[in-house]
C-alpha cells in the first residue's frame, strides 16, 4: 500500500463524517496521535482494526486498503439501497390496500345487510391475494419457499371453508385434497432438494413418487367419503400408472451410468403405458375389448391398437439401443 495515499483517504472519509482525528480516535479506541501517524503516512493501523475503522468511516475494506473510492462498491450499495426501499413501499401498500380494501367491504356490507356476508369471503379472498403478494415470506429470513407453500395453501383452504359455510357447499373435502396433490407435485422437488440431507438425496425421486402417490390416494379417499364410485378399482389403476415411476425412482438410486438409467426407464414407461389401458378395461369393463387391435391398413378402426404398438416398439428400439451404446463404450475402453 502506498502510505501517503492511505493516509490521505483516511483523512478524506473522516472529513467527509464531519469527525475529528480526536474524535475518530475515540470511537476506534486508539490514541489521537495514532490517528494523526495513519493520516502522515508514517505508519499503519493493526491489521485486526480494519473492520472498526471500515465500519466508522463507510467504506469497504477493498477501498482501504486500495485508498480509493470503488465506484463500482458504491453503485451496488446504491443499488442495494433502493431495491430494499422500492421492496419496503410495494410491501406497505399492497398491505395497506388490502387492509383498506376489507374495511370498506364490511362497511358497505353492515350498511346493506346490516350483518357480515359477502365482506367475509372477500376476507378470505384477501388473505389468498395477501399469501402470493407480497406474501408472509418477508417476515422470515429462512424456508422462504416452505413457508410460502404452507401459508398459501391454508389460505386457499380457508377461503374454500368460508364459501362451503356460507353457501351451504359440501365440497371442501374434496377441493382441499385435489389442491394439495397439486401442491406436492409442484413443489415436492424443491422442498426434498432443500431439507433432505445430502447423504440422501440419491432418495429424493423416490419420497417424491411416493408423496404424490399418498396424495392422490388421500383425494380418491376423500371422493369416495363423499361420492359413491369403486374406489378399491380406481386404487389399483393408480397403483399401476405409479410403477414405471418407482421403477425409474429405484433405478436413479444406484451409481450407474446415465445411459442405462435412461435405458431402464424408457422400457419401464413403453411397457407399463401399453398395458394400462388393458389393466383399467379389465378393472372397469371386464375385458380389454378391441382397443389392442393392430391393422395399420385401417387407421379409421384401429387408430388406438396402431399407436399404441408403435409406442412400445420404439420404447423397446430406443431403451435397446441406449444399453448398446453404453455396453460398446464400455467394452471400448
Amino acid at each position: 500500500m502506498d502510505n501517503k495515499k492511505f493516509g490521505n483517504f483516511i483523512r478524506e472519509k473522516r472529513m467527509e463524517k464531519g469527525l475529528k482525528q480526536r474524535e475518530l480516535a475515540d470511537l476506534l479506541f486508539v490514541t489521537e496521535s495514532a490517528v494523526s501517524k495513519w493520516e502522515n503516512g508514517k505508519s499503519y493501523p493493526d491489521i485486526t482494526m480494519i473492520p472498526n475503522i471500515c465500519r466508522t468511516l463507510g467504506v469497504s475494506e477493498k477501498e482501504l486498503i486500495d485508498g480509493a473510492t470503488d465506484t463500482e462498491y458504491r453503485r451496488m450499495r446504491r443499488e442495494s439501497a433502493l431495491y430494499r426501499r422500492i421492496s419496503e413501499t410495494w410491501f406497505w401498500a399492497l398491505t395497506i390496500s388490502y387492509a383498506t380494501a376489507l374495511v370498506i367491504c364490511i362497511i358497505c356490507d353492515i350498511a346493506v345487510n346490516h350483518r357480515l356476508s359477502f365482506s367475509i369471503v372477500v376476507f378470505g379472498s384477501l388473505v389468498v391475494a395477501y399469501s402470493f403478494a407480497p406474501t408472509w415470506t418477508r417476515f422470515t429470513e429462512k424456508h422462504k419457499l416452505a413457508l410460502f407453500a404452507g401459508s398459501s395453501y391454508l389460505s386457499i383452504c380457508l377461503l374454500f371453508a368460508i364459501c362451503c359455510f356460507m353457501y351451504k357447499g359440501s365440497w371442501f373435502s374434496i377441493a382441499s385434497s385435489a389442491l394439495l396433490l397439486g401442491y406436492l407435485a409442484f413443489f415436492g422437488p424443491f422442498l426434498l432438494r432443500r431439507y433432505v440431507p445430502e447423504r440422501l438425496r440419491k432418495f429424493n425421486a423416490l419420497l417424491y413418487f411416493a408423496s404424490v402417490l399418498t396424495g392422490l390416494l388421500l383425494m380418491l379417499l376423500t371422493i369416495r367419503a363423499n361420492v359413491r364410485f369403486p374406489y378399491f378399482k380406481a386404487l389399483a389403476i393408480s397403483l399401476y400408472a405409479f410403477i414405471p415411476f418407482f421403477v425409474t425412482a429405484i433405478v436413479h438410486i444406484f451409481y450407474i451410468s446415465k445411459l442405462l438409467k435412461v435405458s431402464v426407464d424408457v422400457l419401464a414407461f413403453g411397457i407399463f403405458g401399453y398395458r394400462v389401458q388393458a389393466v383399467a378395461s379389465k378393472l372397469f369393463n371386464g375385458g380389454a375389448n378391441d382397443y389392442y387391435k393392430v391393422n395399420f391398413r385401417d387407421w379409421g378402426n384401429c387408430a388406438n391398437g396402431n399407436i399404441q404398438i408403435i409406442w412400445l416398439v420404439s420404447s423397446i428400439v430406443i431403451a435397446l439401443a441406449l444399453a448398446g451404446i453404453y455396453f460398446a463404450r464400455r467394452k471400448r475402453h
